[in-house]
């Protein structure tokens, strides 16, 4: 897939700046986009043969083998935050702890596949990471709005939740933007619902 579009915060820009693990952090949730194509090509090609004709999870659960099977990152990241206060905030799907030498970095990921409330409840729930110091770094991708255009009705996209970027501005935060390479007739639609790309390997952070 393409990066398309894309916000880092200030905060953020400086600390990849002067972070190696910042750095690699990103690198390594960008080449899980970049890494994204389709099976048998060389890139992602979407079938666009109408709105709303392919299911968004495939794609997800794409960037989350990436990151799971090259990188080593791991998926539902409980917050104490919300554990020890009872509330339901849910986990942070994708997680991990970069070190080097004595220096420690903790990042969080949200791929964002629900409506623009569930993409308002993901930013939300990084902010919260970041503010009681569960993660250091967070990151949120989806795709733009020409591309969401043939996924499942009403999914969110970058362009919906760009007006709110403001609020991030004193947070380390960065939100990827991503896009097909090629759109066509020709190949599969992407399955909708839980038949998505299966087997997968599923590495949670309790298994750890």
């Amino acid at each position: 897939m393409l990066i398309a579009k894309e916000y880092i915060s200030p905060l953020a820009h400086e600390l990849i700046k002067r972070n190696p693990l910042a750095e690699c952090a990103y690198n390594e949730v960008a080449n899980s986009i970049l890494k994204n194509v389709t099976p048998g090509h060389d890139i992602f090609i979407l079938n666009n043969t109408e709105k709303n004709c392919n299911g968004v999870v495939p794609v997800k659960e794409r960037c989350y083998q990436i990151l799971e099977n090259e990188y080593g990152w791991y998926r539902e990241k409980p917050l104490s935050y919300f554990h020890d206060n009872a509330q339901k905030g849910g986990p942070i799907d994708v997680y991990k702890e970069f070190c080097q030498g004595g220096n420690v970095l903790y990042a969080g990921l949200e791929f964002e596949t629900g409506n623009i409330s569930s993409a308002h409840r993901s930013m939300n729930k990084l902010c919260i990471g970041i503010a009681k110091g569960e993660i250091e770094i967070a990151f949120l991708m989806m795709p733009i709005k020409a591309m969401s255009f043939y996924l499942t009705d009403r999914v969110s996209n970058y362009e919906e939740l760009e007006p709110y970027f403001l609020l991030l501005d004193n947070t380390p935060f960065v939100v990827f933007g991503f896009d097909a390479e090629e759109y066509s007739t020709d190949v599969p639609l992407l399955p909708k619902g839980k038949d998505g790309m299966s087997p997968r390997t599923i590495r949670k952070w309790q298994d750890r």
